[in-house]
């Protein structure tokens, strides 16, 4: 049986990608390594999984630690999650940010070099990568300059170079994406859609006036659903190309503002919006949206959940989670 090592098992898409090997059962002896147990409320193997002695609590920046784990559990397959995430986040803490970002991926991959080890290595990328970009560039695809414009996206161009100089200068079998915003049941609400739909939530159980807070509403992002993702990263562990970079993305755009619009309208909830100044970060890409062609013809994926049915999913989480305002 193949072993695949999943880094940040603990977190959103970590716990997605458990369940969708569950539900396929796809047969894998799964690892992972994570700060924190998986506390997944949206997938109920977290116990168990962490009952198995699959799950490795360990700081990837502890080498010695992140070398005796690896060496003992020889992964065929590292699908590589973990990172600080928030862009927003990454202006808080800089340094912190790109340091732990870049550090803990550097320490993976130099581990599988030192060991010997033959695992196949999917780095985890994002959109930002591209940074700040003009109308005639879209879509953006993975021969689009990058241009990173905030400390989150310059870590993972930095870790997207590793990547390269260890496949092709010590011929790590590794390739990258380059994911748009995901979203789905489980977000946090730091992320904005999941924040946009859990205010729907707390307004229609009564406990919050029926204002929407948001940054800027008019930036435009390419959303994709996280089980499409899942299975994105799925087939890139085994069919993506070594040293090759891969956008994962929907190929649509939409304003923050018309999210809260298509919510407004789905539930029938009159609603306001006021806009936040501490929402809004120091330098924002206006739009993005990206190209899937590589993608769809390299390994025949694309997106097959619709917008709507994410903001279905995710109010459905979140209502499931909140509570109702007590009746007096």
């Amino acid at each position: 049986m193949k072993k695949l090592l999943i880094t940040g098992i603990s977190g959103f898409v970590g716990g997605h990608f458990v369940r969708f090997l569950s539900e396929k059962k796809l047969k894998y002896e799964v690892h992972g390594i994570s700060r924190s147990k998986p506390a997944w409320d949206f997938f109920f193997a977290a116990p168990e999984f962490i009952n198995s002695g699959c799950f490795h609590q360990a700081d990837l920046l502890d080498i010695p630690r992140i070398k005796s784990l690896i060496e003992e559990i020889q992964p065929d397959y590292i699908l590589h999650l973990a990172a600080q995430s928030s862009v927003a986040e990454s202006w808080k803490t800089p340094v912190f940010s790109f340091m732990n970002n870049t550090n803990i991926f550097l320490n993976i991959i130099d581990t599988v070099r030192l060991n010997d080890n033959f695992a196949k290595v999917l780095s985890i990328g994002s959109s930002e990568q591209y940074g700040i970009v003009s109308e005639k560039d879209l879509p953006l695809t993975e021969k689009s300059p990058q241009r990173p414009a905030n400390p989150y996206a310059v870590a993972r161009v930095a870790q997207e170079q590793l990547a390269r100089i260890y496949a092709e200068g010590y011929g790590l079998d590794i390739c990258c994406t380059r994911s748009f915003n995901h979203c789905g049941p489980g977000q946090s609400d730091r992320f904005v859609v999941s924040g946009i739909v859990k205010q729907f939530v707390q307004i229609a159980h009564g406990i919050q006036e029926p204002v929407i807070h948001i940054g800027n509403g008019t930036i435009v992002r390419d959303f994709v659903d996280v089980h499409d993702v899942v299975l994105a990263y799925h087939l890139l562990l085994k069919k993506g190309k070594r040293g090759e970079v891969y956008n994962v993305c929907s190929g649509q755009g939409r304003a923050i503002q018309d999210i809260v619009t298509i919510l407004s309208e789905m539930l029938g909830i009159h609603v306001r919006v006021q806009q936040e100044q501490t929402q809004i970060r120091p330098i924002d890409n206006p739009r993005i949206i990206g190209s899937n062609q590589k993608i769809r013809h390299d390994l025949g994926w694309h997106p097959v959940i619709s917008f709507e049915q994410s903001l279905r999913s995710m109010y459905e989480y979140w209502d499931m989670r909140l509570p109702h305002k007590s009746k007096t």
